[in-house]
């Protein structure tokens, strides 16, 4: 009997093994009030700012429903100034608030970004000079051909960097038409060596049929030598021919 008891509190009593798997909960933060807070974390001042915003949203909203004096003193352009006054001090107090690592930007820093140079480690003084483009002289006609000139410091920064890459584009096409560049010199020089090189084509050419013709000349006059020096002998011939027959 005690051996029996003994062998099956043993058996209750042996360490267990495997089973199923237990995962931990609620790790995810909390605030001091115990919510859950998101994976970014959610700033102090922007909850009391949302809490104050719902507070006075239910107090206008418990204000109509009551319809107390106040409200009726109110006229809606008194309420309108007012909402405004609120909204405004909202943004200033988010605008006052320090930036977190992995807050979104606002609207006006995108705007910010767009006109900031392409280095962002530049000073506020090159952004300064960035933004007042130097002006071609010689873009300045056409500007006032069109008329008025457009102020540069009004346009984007890509806007900015085509209108200089056109002014520098038109600017080495007439440096390159009047041969002051360095391509322009070296089509010259090349030009020039063709030039030569035709030249000197052209007068071997011419040499080569005044020798031709030359030889054409001299071996005109041989061959009419050579046939008087036949016709010569041919007569010479008949003649002695004649004068033995007479002998006879």
């Amino acid at each position: 009997m005690s051996s029996a008891g003994r062998g099956r509190g043993g058996k209750f009593n042996k360490v267990k093994r495997g089973g199923g798997k237990k995962f931990s909960r609620d790790l995810q933060p909390l605030n001091a009030d115990g919510e859950v807070v998101g994976m970014w974390g959610e700033q102090p001042d922007k909850v009391d700012e949302e809490s104050s915003e719902e507070e006075e949203s239910s107090e206008e909203e418990s204000d109509e429903e009551g319809g107390k004096p106040e409200q009726e003193e109110l006229t809606r352009e008194q309420r309108r100034e007012l909402a405004k006054k609120r909204k405004a001090a909202a943004i200033a107090k988010k605008s006052q608030k320090t930036p977190e690592a992995g807050d979104m930007p606002t609207d006006s820093s995108e705007d910010e970004d767009d006109d900031m140079p392409a280095n962002p480690n530049h000073t506020a003084k090159a952004r300064t000079q960035a933004t007042k483009a130097p002006v071609d002289p010689e873009a300045e006609p056409v500007a006032k051909g069109k008329g008025k000139q457009q102020d540069l410091s009004q346009l984007s920064r890509r806007e900015r960097e085509a209108l200089q890459a056109q002014a520098n584009k038109d600017r080495y096409d007439k440096l390159h038409a009047e041969g002051k560049t360095e391509q322009a010199r070296a089509d010259l020089e090349r030009l020039k060596l063709v030039r030569e090189r035709r030249d000197a084509e052209a007068a071997r050419k011419k040499a080569e049929a005044e020798e031709r013709a030359e030889l054409e000349k001299e071996k005109k006059e041989l061959m009419e030598r050579e046939n008087r020096r036949r016709e010569q002998a041919k007569g010479k011939a008949e003649r002695l021919a004649k004068g033995g027959k007479k002998k006879a």
